[in-house]
């Protein structure tokens, strides 16, 4: 198994409305726990990159992006620049995804995630090895776009033991 480099896909706005975001503290238990194992990984973390690219914009694309939940119809020739960077900025994490060796998918409880599923299909259609750490095992979209469907944290961290060699 190659495993130069990751990519920790995982829940961030989900279903909820606006700037809300959900808990994003597993994205360092994952890096913890993908050092402990492969050292030597890069770790891509969507974030850092979202951080790293928008930080200086940040003024400008939270009100844009908030002012779409009072527009009954959104064209996207008419979307504020800031939010059409922001969309650039998305596309740009789904290149990420399908660079990377490994993409770890976290999906906790049942809650959806598009862009979750969007970095999933990108890196799978890439013949990457997809993760998915979910309990929505009857999912679609996670059984399609999935190497492997582990429980927990946990079983993340014995697949990267047993060098992604699970029953």
């Amino acid at each position: 198994m190659n495993t130069g480099s990751f990519f920790l896909a995982g829940l961030m706005q989900g279903a909820r409305s606006g700037a809300e975001l959900a808990d994003q503290d597993y994205r360092q238990q994952l890096h913890e726990v993908i050092k402990r194992h492969r050292p030597d990984a890069v770790v891509n973390d969507p974030v850092e990159f979202l951080i790293g690219w928008f930080a200086t914009d940040e003024s400008r694309i939270r009100p844009a992006h908030a002012a779409l939940a009072d527009q009954p119809v959104i064209r996207r020739d008419r979307l504020d620049p800031a939010v059409l960077s922001l969309i650039d900025g998305f596309h740009k994490l789904t290149d990420v995804a399908a660079a990377s060796d490994v993409c770890v998918a976290w999906l906790p409880g049942r809650e959806p995630s598009m862009g979750t599923a969007a970095e999933m299909q990108r890196a799978y259609l890439a013949g990457r090895t997809v993760v998915a750490v979910t309990e929505m095992r009857q999912t679609l979209a996670v059984l399609a776009c999935s190497t492997v469907i582990l429980p927990d944290l946990a079983a993340f961290e014995q697949w990267l033991e047993s060098d992604g060699e699970l029953p």
